[in-house]
C-alpha cells in the first residue's frame, strides 16, 4: 500500500530534504508552496504540488482528505524582521489552521517541526523532552514555543495525533540565511573578533534532521515529543572546526560579553532606522552568550536516530559555498588580511539540488548512534 504524505515547507532547507526522502522511500507526497515557490520543486511522478498558504484556511481545505501523514515545517524562519507579529501570523496562526485540517481530514500521524523554544534554555542544564520551561530567545522563537503549545493542548484536548520534533541548531549544506549566514560570514573573513567560545550549542546536520521525520511518522509515539540533535559543542571549537576546513584564520581578537551585548543593542536599532537586518540581533547574541545543551538520548532509543559528526556537516557546507562562488579559494594570507574588513557577498542560489547525497550516502556516523558529548556545564 502506498502511502501519502501533506508536506508544507517543502522548499525550505529542511523540507525539501523531506519531500525527497519521502520520494525515495515510494510515498506519494502533496506538497503545499506558495504560486512564486512551485518552480523550486522537483519534478517527479509521485509529487503534486497544492498551491496555497498555511494563513489562509480556505486555501489548505481538503488537501489532507486522502492523505496518511501531515509534515508541517511550513514557518518564517527569519533572525530579525521589522514587524514581530509577523512571527505570530504565520508560525502560530497558520500552525492552527493546519490543526484544524487535519483533524477534520482524521490524518494518521500530524509530525510537528517545533524548535529549541519549544522546551527553552536553562543554562547550565542539558534539556530533555520533560524538562521544565526555560528561557527563550527573540520573536521567532516565542512563535514557535507557542505553535507547539497550541499542537500539545489539540493533542490533549482534541485528539491531534501529533507527534513533534525539536531540533537542535541545523547545519548543512545549501544554508545561507540562518546558521549558514554567520559561518559563510566567518570563512570570509568578516569577523572582527570571537566572542561566546565557551558556550555549548546543540548542533545537528540537516539531513539528520530530515530523517527523523520520517522515523518520527514509523516509530514515533503519538502525543510525544523528540530532541533532535547530534552533539553538543563549545562556539569556539566550532569555529576552530571551521579555520581549519576553510583556511581562514581566528582573529586573534576577542569581544567580550558585555561589548558583544551593547554592540548588538546598537545594531538593532540603527537596523530599525534603515530598514536593513542587524549583523548580529539581540536575541541572537544573548543566546550565544547563554548557549544551551540538549540530550538526545530519548531520539535514539525510541526512533532509532544515528547522528552524523558535525566535522562532515561543516565540511560540505562550506564546500557548497565554494561551488556557488560565495567563498572563493584564495591564500590564507589573504583571508587573514581583511579580518574585520566587511565585504559583500556575492550572489548564489540559496538552494541544493535535491538529488545531491544524503547524510546517509556521505558516510555514516563513526562508531554507530552519536550522542552528545558530556562536557562539564558551563560555569
Amino acid at each position: 500500500m502506498t502511502l501519502r504524505a501533506f508536506v508544507t515547507g517543502g522548499t525550505g532547507f529542511v523540507g525539501r530534504r523531506v519531500v525527497r526522502r519521502l520520494l525515495d522511500a515510494g510515498w506519494k507526497v502533496r506538497a503545499l508552496v506558495l504560486e512564486s515557490e512551485r518552480n523550486r520543486l522537483p519534478e517527479d511522478a509521485n509529487l503534486e504540488p497544492a498551491v496555497g498558504d498555511v494563513t489562509r484556511p480556505e486555501t489548505i481545505r481538503g488537501l489532507m482528505n486522502d492523505v496518511d501523514g501531515v509534515f508541517h515545517l511550513a514557518a518564517l524562519v527569519e533572525p530579525w524582521v521589522r514587524k514581530p507579529e509577523e512571527f505570530t501570523r504565520v508560525n502560530v496562526a497558520g500552525t492552527d489552521h493546519m490543526i484544524d485540517e487535519a483533524l477534520r481530514a482524521s490524518v494518521h500521524r500530524f509530525v510537528f517541526t517545533s524548535s529549541l523554544s519549544g522546551i527553552g534554555v536553562t543554562p547550565g542544564v542539558r534539556i530533555r523532552e520533560d524538562s521544565p520551561p526555560g528561557k527563550v530567545f527573540g520573536a521567532y522563537e516565542e512563535s514557535k514555543a507557542e505553535a507547539e503549545r497550541h499542537v500539545a493542548a489539540a493533542y490533549r484536548q482534541r485528539g491531534l495525533p501529533a507527534i513533534t520534533l525539536i531540533p537542535g541548531v541545523i547545519m548543512g549544506p545549501g544554508d545561507t540565511r540562518n546558521t549558514g549566514k554567520y559561518l559563510l560570514s566567518f570563512v570570509n573573513g568578516e569577523w572582527p573578533g570571537t566572542f561566546a567560545e565557551e558556550s555549548f550549542l546543540p548542533v545537528v546536520d540537516v539531513d539528520d534532521v530530515a530523517r527523523a521525520h520520517l522515523l518520527a511518522y514509523e516509530r514515533g509515539r503519538i502525543g510525544e515529543r523528540y530532541i533532535i540533535s547530534g552533539e553538543d559543542r563549545k562556539w569556539g571549537d566550532l569555529i576552530r572546526v571551521a579555520s581549519s576546513i576553510s583556511g581562514t584564520p581566528v582573529p586573534s581578537r576577542h569581544i567580550g560579553g558585555r561589548a558583544l551585548w551593547l554592540a548588538s543593542r546598537a545594531g538593532e536599532a540603527w537596523a530599525h532606522v534603515t530598514r536593513a537586518s542587524p549583523q548580529l540581533p539581540a536575541w541572537l547574541a544573548d543566546f550565544l552568550l547563554t548557549g544551551a545543551m540538549m540530550d538526545n538520548d530519548k531520539s535514539i532509543r525510541e526512533l532509532g536516530m544515528t547522528y552524523r559528526p558535525i566535522e562532515g556537516t561543516m565540511r560540505d557546507a562550506i564546500e557548497w559555498f565554494r561551488e556557488e562562488g560565495l567563498f572563493p579559494r584564495r591564500p590564507p594570507t589573504e583571508a587573514a588580511g581583511r579580518l574585520g574588513q566587511p565585504i559583500e557577498n556575492p550572489p548564489g542560489s540559496t538552494e541544493m539540488d535535491l538529488e545531491s547525497k544524503t547524510s546517509d550516502e556521505r558516510g555514516p556516523a563513526a562508531g554507530g548512534p552519536r550522542r552528545p558529548k558530556r562536557p562539564e556545564p558551563p560555569g
